[in-house]
């Protein structure tokens, strides 16, 4: 059996981490719903995630130009790692606009703006997930030895 390409065994590590972020900024928990209730639980910050997402989205775009450049990548490696490097990017630059909005300019970002940037990170998301599924089974239809 085949192993994982280095490239995508460090893709999904870099997953793993985005989704817990993504994970602590959209999942609903209780502690978000009664933050706004003073100095009872701490609100989210922005700005670490902001500087975690950005140390990401370095690390997966040199993988990704490393998988482009290779000649024997797994199909379809190269275009799930570039749709992961976008919604991680547009997942950075809306923290970094509620970072800068939790710097003082609450018109800093309008609502509307962020319904289209959340809008537009859906898409992404939703694309990656399909990418990313189908590389899946691309890979274990790959790792499936013949039988004889």
């Amino acid at each position: 059996m085949p192993e994982l390409p280095d490239e995508l065994i460090r893709t999904n590590a870099i997953l793993d981490e985005y989704v817990k972020i993504h994970d602590s900024i959209f999942k609903f928990s209780w502690r978000k719903a009664l933050s706004s209730v003073p100095g009872l639980f701490k609100t989210t910050d922005f700005g670490a995630h902001f500087i975690d997402l950005d140390r990401l989205v370095t690390k997966l775009a040199a993988i990704s130009a490393a998988l482009k450049a290779e000649p024997g990548a797994l199909e379809g490696s190269h275009h799930y790692t570039e749709a992961l490097l976008e919604t991680i990017r547009a997942l950075r630059d809306i923290c970094r606009r509620f970072y800068e909005q939790s710097q003082g300019d609450l018109g800093k970002y309008p609502m509307a703006e962020y319904h289209t940037d959340l809008k537009t990170y859906e898409v992404l998301m939703n694309k990656c997930q399909g990418l990313g599924a189908a590389l899946n089974q691309r890979i274990r239809n790959t790792q499936v030895e013949p039988e004889g």
